[in-house]
């Protein structure tokens, strides 16, 4: 069998260079300006502090327009939406074929990056365009929203690319974003500084960012594991087997996710507005309540952010599989029956857990959020601890594909092909007799 070089078994180097690839090509992407949008975007206006948070989630870029301005947000938003739509049991008792399903998907990525693309559009002033069957101002809606919607397909196929092939899948698009980010926000610290009022809420963000690095560093790799009666192995010769269950399953994702969730009726609203100018009054309404400075959007955020914690907690470790290949195996844990009995100890479980990390996500995260409309200009600092509970996770999540990258590397295989063809010569009298 010869030693396999591509996808998850090839070598680290050889992972880092197709990352750099696409990393060089998320950059120069970035950097491809669309002319038909000038003039100076809303960015720090309450009213758009949602789509501002999920911007820097996304890895895209609203404040300069680009042709990767979109980011990741339609991405994400289709995955989280195709989550919903087929976690019920009539979805996942029909067997859909998986061109249908990917065709579906990159429809939904499709439908979401025009939305979103005509919410940007709608921040800016819009050239014109003098070719074309419609009018200057209409030409230059259509090219700008083909543009941006193309770049997030692009960004979407760089990203499925770099986690086939390379190192990190979308998390290294996430973190140059968060990266960034942070570079020209560098000065808001400073300025903090000098404001009574400010060094207050300061302080809170410095306490929040502290009690998420202590759990992050300390509790990001703990688990909590279960015994596990396995007939083979365990033994009192071999040792003993535990299914391992971590005390954040959800990890980042609640965060990362929950923007893009909620600023998805941001764009849905915008891109109608736009569309339609009779609906700009009762749009302006929905926007000015759908945002994390007014209670509504505030509260319907965190309960968002709360529940995607158990929801991606419950999808990590899906007790229904476990249970169900625990079964096969013929494993059991103690005093539980297997089947049902074993599908609701572990579900039981990971709800537990998963509720307990949604709770200080929730409290350490999304409560500085609130400050947001006394203090526009600390916008970024407030969102720190939530950007600092991503930063860590992706670390996290990379950190443990390098160790497995390093460790599949580790096995050559015994068997290899001939390099070269066998003779073709009859054999000599010698070794005939």
């Amino acid at each position: 069998m010869a030693q396999v070089r591509d996808g998850k078994f090839a070598p680290l180097r050889i992972k880092l260079l197709w990352t750099s690839l696409f990393f060089v090509c998320f950059m120069i992407g970035r950097h491809i300006p669309i002319n038909l949008l000038h003039g100076k975007v809303e960015g720090s206006s309450n009213a758009t502090a949602n789509i501002n948070a999920a911007n820097i989630m996304t890895g895209g870029n609203f404040f300069s327009p680009s042709l990767f301005s979109l980011g990741l947000g339609p991405w994400m938003g289709a995955a989280i939406l195709w989550r919903f739509l087929f976690i019920g049991k009539l979805a996942r008792d029909r067997k859909i074929p998986e061109e249908t399903v990917k065709r579906a998907r990159n429809v939904l990525i499709v439908a979401l990056a025009v939305l979103q693309a005509i919410s940007l559009m709608s921040r800016y002033e819009v050239g014109s365009v003098r070719w074309g069957p419609f009018s200057d101002r209409h030409n230059a809606q259509i090219v700008i929203v083909v543009l941006l919607a193309a770049g997030a397909i692009l960004v979407a196929w760089l990203a499925n690319k770099n986690e086939d092939l390379g190192l990190g899948g979308v998390t290294m698009f996430i973190l140059y974003q968060l990266l960034i980010t942070a570079k020209a926000n560098r000065g808001v610290l400073s300025v903090a500084t000098h404001d009574a009022r400010d060094r207050q809420v300061l302080w809170l963000v410095v306490v929040a960012c502290l009690c998420v690095l202590i759990l992050g560093v300390f509790a990001g790799n703990a688990e909590l594991r279960l015994h596990v009666n396995k007939v083979s192995i365990d033994s009192g010769f071999t040792g003993m087997s535990y299914l391992p269950i971590k005390l954040n399953p959800a990890g980042a994702s609640p965060i990362m996710y929950g923007l893009a969730l909620v600023a998805l009726p941001q764009y849905v609203a915008r891109a109608l507005g736009t569309v339609a100018p009779a609906t700009s009054a009762g749009v302006g309404h929905f926007l000015t309540a759908w945002t994390l400075t007014n209670p509504v959007g505030f509260i319907a955020y965190l309960v968002v952010l709360f529940c995607l914690s158990i929801f991606f907690g419950l999808i990590t470790v899906d007790p229904k599989d476990v249970a169900k290949r625990m079964q096969k195996a013929g494993e059991y844990f103690d005093h539980i029956p297997p089947g049902r009995a074993t599908r609701r100890f572990v579900r039981r479980r990971v709800v537990l857990l998963s509720a307990i990390s949604g709770v200080l996500l929730v409290v350490l995260t999304g409560l500085p959020m609130h400050f947001i409309g006394s203090h526009p200009s600390l916008q970024y600092l407030l969102t720190a601890p939530g950007t600092l509970v991503v930063l860590l996770g992706l670390l996290w999540m990379l950190h443990e594909e390098i160790a497995d990258t390093l460790l599949g590397t580790k096995y050559v295989f015994s068997f290899k092909p001939r390099t070269k063809p066998r003779s073709s010569k009859a054999p000599s009298s010698r070794a005939t007799a």
